[in-house]
């Protein structure tokens, strides 16, 4: 997809998919409920994980980064 046809497709307001009043995209939310309740919370634990391993990563860098302009 070129960058205009991806511009073009912003200005679609249903390019995200079935949205509400909010713009809160309902396909993700009916996908969500049709788990269950274990299901949601691995789902959302593996996301915290993620997101702790990604802010680490971050940590890190910009660790190395601070050494680099120090020495």
């Amino acid at each position: 997809m070129t960058a205009d046809e991806y511009l073009r497709k912003l200005q679609d307001p249903h390019w995200y998919g079935e949205q509400d009043e909010n713009g809160v995209d309902l396909s993700l939310i009916r996908e969500n409920l049709k788990l269950t309740p274990t299901e949601r919370v691995r789902r959302g634990d593996a996301a915290r994980l993620d997101a702790l391993r990604l802010m680490e990563y971050g940590r890190r860098h910009s660790e190395k980064r601070d050494r680099k302009s120090c020495g």
